[in-house]
């Protein structure tokens, strides 16, 4: 019996397919022209991991490393493995532009098959649609196997432009690639291959670069110095070569006319074998020099297994050299997944039928995990080859467990399947995945056979919510969760099919430039990929994202940073998105710049001026077809996006810091600042913390967290204390904080407070009077009370509250009554604590100019008559300044912190305004 399976997308879009009682669910998906992300095809890589909404299924066979016991549990499944028993909903872990496209399918035939040495064979095709085929140094096609339902991966080794395609295939008895090449493949026969994929490719920058290869790794190196001599390059380059034995090493006259055509490239190779004749004994590692590292101002191209990945980064860190782009591709050794239960390989159909072949379109994925190829040693089909020797005999070959010197597959005992794993959280949208357009369509239910599931719509082709995909307002893009660029895939083990990373790593955004520049070299890459060959349509949609960015900016200021920051995002999102392939999207959005943007522009006012308008020049070159003027505005544009970040942190760093410090005026004494998070209260706490005062910091947001890090990084101890400090238990609770962290309370700062709404007293209702009190007057009374008692047992000890002129203010009664109860707390307070030694004092702000708070305290006057109210605070302080400005945070905190300090010593009762001549 045939079952229906809606596939529901992350961008809100559903589709549904029939699945045949023979099917699994993948099958079915590519029957019917729906690209799902898919690798492996038999339960041995995770690729196509989805989350199971409702119904009953077969979870089918595959290896824990692709799917974990936990992750099952949780509802988690393998289409490529899984067959329905019922109708099912499945969450997909992509977006809906995977069901509109297909891999780019090419028809190629052989004209080289080149044995390279023993254990190697250079692979050569030609295919009629070469002109179409559009491909970056160090990408990889997926090449169908003749007379097989298997595909391989391997790397281009060839360069962008030449007109044959190479491919370095590592050959290994029972192999499927192998035993084709070795007893059937001949010159001139047909074959097909999809792609190009991948992210792992030569960027373009000036900086010196350093490539590592390992074994038949070195195909895509060899692509790499290809297009390096193509665009005369003037970079230094050095390569690393490594091998396990002489049989494994090839193309070395390649290497040596590469070197002789290039100046600035150097090369080296090492044999792990000891019986070699080669001149360097050992391992990759043992060549890189500190002079091949620039100080880390390198770009380090590395392809070769998991240990080697791991061994030089390991090296990295031991030198102490962080590299500015440290780009790799890890592969493991393949084999056939290890089932369950003995069961045969579920193959996929037919990819397409010749008349639906495409040409025109890269294929889109979403996983940065492959199987065999890339120099990828393969293992026979067969059980028996798969199997782990533990005789004296296996144990005597050193290096019957290497790869190109590096050892990958260490003898241990496998764990059963099914064996513990990470628990990743559940599923967050799952609401959002039963309703769609805003109605209820997919009714919760069960995951296994103990609930019957509910029915499907048959009627029903494609759904999509209404708002899934907007940007800034404007609907255009998918709202998407990506998983991250490289997942752990645990120690390799033998029989375990071949597994895949791609990766790149740079310094933070606060130590170099690195990842604009990472930025950069996609987008130019991406931009190979797409000049010339993206639709009108996709031109209008690319210039509707760059307009987006336009309003948020005027001249050199930002008119809302947080805005533009969104549609920026977008805009440089969808030149990835334009290329189909899913590789490079997932290593752009993996560069966090979005993230980096919103907290490093968060309160920026700069922007370089021509930033939107370059995004409207790029698409402008871009419709024309100038790659030319495209890629340096592309390099323009990163260095003005450099400028503009650079400023933010310049400009944030210099306002954390105070103006005004007096070295080691607190030091031994632990102060309390309530309201600490944002405001007068953060810039009172960094300046006691720069004078070498202890800290507690309360406030009822969780910024104040990051304060307490920050400044404990800085200096002096810090410790956050969140809680509600308009009410007693809240107060108390953070005087209980100090006493258990420091023991005692020196001085008390307390700060919370300020006006909420500006109006006329006969508008205020009841519950605003309330809140204004409650904001205003408590979070002191219920402070002073809950600090009190233990100044008093302590015998000394300050109290500095904080009130303001605004008791005479206008439109603002109910907090003007609320700062005269400080006022009040503060002469009445100062009375009854004298004797124990104890001094209470408060400051008296009057307008201070302070950025925008991140917890905004109420509502903004969004009608004219209430923006007028307000124009009326701002002008009546204004005008009763005899200085006629607005103060700032530092000259606030100045007069906190006197009167906090022992200089103040001989002051009590006294309420000092801090206004620009305005007394209150």
């Amino acid at each position: 019996m045939s079952h229906q399976v809606a596939l529901t997308f992350e961008d809100g879009v559903t589709r549904f397919i029939t699945c045949a009682p023979d099917q699994t669910v993948a099958d079915a998906s590519y029957r019917s022209r729906i690209n799902i992300p898919l690798d492996c095809r038999d339960g041995a890589c995770g690729t196509c991991k989805a989350f199971c909404e409702s119904g009953e299924y077969d979870g089918g066979t595959y290896i824990e490393d692709a799917l974990s016991d936990d992750e099952a549990a949780e509802g988690y499944v393998l289409p490529c493995s899984m067959r329905p028993r019922s109708d099912l909903v499945l969450q997909i872990a992509s977006t809906s532009a995977v069901a509109k496209t297909r891999a780019a399918t090419y028809d190629a035939r052989i004209t080289g098959l080149d044995r390279l040495s023993p254990t190697t064979v250079a692979l050569t095709l030609e295919t009629p649609a070469r002109d179409e085929l559009a491909f970056l140094p160090g990408q990889y096609v997926n090449i169908a196997i003749p007379g097989t339902d298997q595909t391989r991966s391997y790397s281009f080794s060839n360069g962008p432009d030449d007109k044959s395609l190479t491919f370095l295939v590592k050959l290994a008895p029972g192999g499927v690639m192998s035993t084709w090449i070795e007893e059937r493949a001949s010159v001139g026969d047909e074959v097909t291959f999809t792609g190009p994929n991948g992210s792992f490719f030569l960027r373009e920058t000036d900086r010196p670069v350093l490539l590592l290869a390992g074994g038949t790794g070195l195909a895509p190196v060899l692509s790499i110095l290809r297009k390096l001599r193509a665009d005369g390059t003037t970079r230094p380059v050095h390569l690393v070569y490594g091998a396990s034995t002489d049989d494994d090493v090839v193309e070395l006259a390649t290497l040596e006319e590469l070197a002789a055509s290039i100046a600035t490239f150097t090369w080296e190779h090492v044999v792990s074998d000891p019986e070699s004749v080669a001149p360097n004994k050992g391992y990759v590692m043992s060549l890189i020099r500190p002079e091949h590292l620039y100080d880390g101002d390198v770009a380090v191209y590395l392809c070769g297994p998991p240990p080697m990945v791991e061994a030089v980064r390991g090296h990295f860190a031991d030198a102490g050299v962080e590299v500015t782009g440290f780009y790799y591709e890890k592969f493991a050794l393949s084999g056939p997944a290890t089932a369950q239960e003995p069961a045969a390989e579920t193959p996929m159909p037919a990819e397409p039928a010749p008349a639906e072949t495409v040409r025109t379109e890269p294929e889109q994925r979403s996983s940065s995990e492959r199987g065999q190829g890339l120099g990828v040693v393969e293992t026979p089909e067969t059980p028996e080859a798969t199997e782990i020797s533990e005789t004296p005999a296996a144990a005597a070959a050193p290096d019957a467990r290497a790869v190109a010197g590096q050892v990958v597959l260490p003898a241990s005992e496998l764990r059963p399947l099914g064996a513990g794993g990470p628990t990743p959280a559940p599923a967050e949208e799952a609401a959002t995945a039963r309703t769609l357009a805003g109605r209820s369509v997919f009714p919760a239910g069960t995951r296994r056979a103990d609930v019957p599931a509910a029915p499907l719509d048959p009627a029903a082709s494609l759904v999509e919510a209404a708002d899934a995909r907007a940007v800034a307002g404007q609907e255009m893009l998918p709202r998407r969760d990506v998983e991250p660029l490289v997942v752990s895939t645990g120690s390799t083990t033998e029989g375990v099919a071949g597994r895949y990373e791609i990766g790149e790593e740079h310094p933070s955004v606060q130590k170099s430039d690195a990842v604009f520049e990472a930025r950069q070299a996609l987008e130019l890459g991406a931009l190979e990929l797409t000049v010339g060959r993206i639709s009108s349509r996709q031109v209008a949609r690319y210039r509707l994202l760059a307009e987006g960015c336009v309003p948020y900016v005027e001249g050199d200021r930002f008119v809302d940073a947080a805005a533009y920051t969104e549609t920026n995002a977008a805009f440089h999102d969808y030149l990835f998105t334009l290329t189909g392939n899913e590789h490079l999207l997932q290593a752009y959005q993996a560069l966090g710049v979005k993230h980096q943007m919103e907290e490093t522009l968060r309160h920026a006012t700069w922007c370089h001026p021509r930033c939107a308008q370059d995004h409207l020049d790029i698409v402008a070159a871009i419709e024309a077809g100038d790659r030319q003027a495209a890629r340096s505005l592309i390099i323009e544009h990163a260095e003005r996006s450099k400028q503009t970040m650079r400023r933010a942190m310049s400009d944030s760093q210099a306002s954390r810091r105070p103006a005004f410090v007096t070295p080691g005026r607190f030091t031994d004494k632990v102060v309390l600042v309530t309201g600490a998070a944002q405001g007068i209260g953060e810039r009172t706490a960094r300046r006691i913390s720069a004078e070498g005062g202890a800290l507690v910091l309360a406030d009822r947001a969780d910024l104040v967290a990051d304060l307490a890090a920050e400044l404990s990084e800085e200096g002096a101890p810090a410790v956050a204390a969140v809680a509600d400090l308009e009410t007693w238990e809240g107060a108390n609770s953070v005087v209980q904080r100090a006493l258990e962290r420091f023991g005692r309370v020196d001085v008390a700062i307390h700060t919370v407070g300020g006006t909420i709404w500006a109006k006329p007293f006969e508008h205020y209702p009841p519950e605003q009077i309330q809140a204004e009190i409650n904001r205003s007057l408590f979070p002191t009374l219920w402070s002073c009370r809950a600090v009190a008692p233990h100044l008093v047992e302590q015998g000394r000890g300050t109290i500095v509250n904080v009130s303001s002129v605004a008791t005479r203010g206008l439109n603002r009664v109910p907090y003007a009554a609320a700062k005269g109860g400080v006022n009040a707390i503060t002469s009445a307070l100062a009375l009854e604590l004298a004797p124990h030694g104890i001094r209470v004092v408060a400051t008296a702000p009057g307008g201070t100019d302070a950025p925008p708070r991140r917890i905004p305290r109420g509502p903004s006057a969004e009608s004219e008559q209430e923006q007028q109210w307000y124009r009326t605070i701002v002008d009546q302080t204004v005008d009763s300044s005899l200085l006629k400005r607005y103060g700032t945070l530092d000259e606030q905190a100045a007069a906190i912190t006197f009167l906090a300090s022992d200089e103040a010593s001989y002051i009590t009762g006294t309420v000092l305004p801090v206004a620009g001549g305005d007394l209150g």
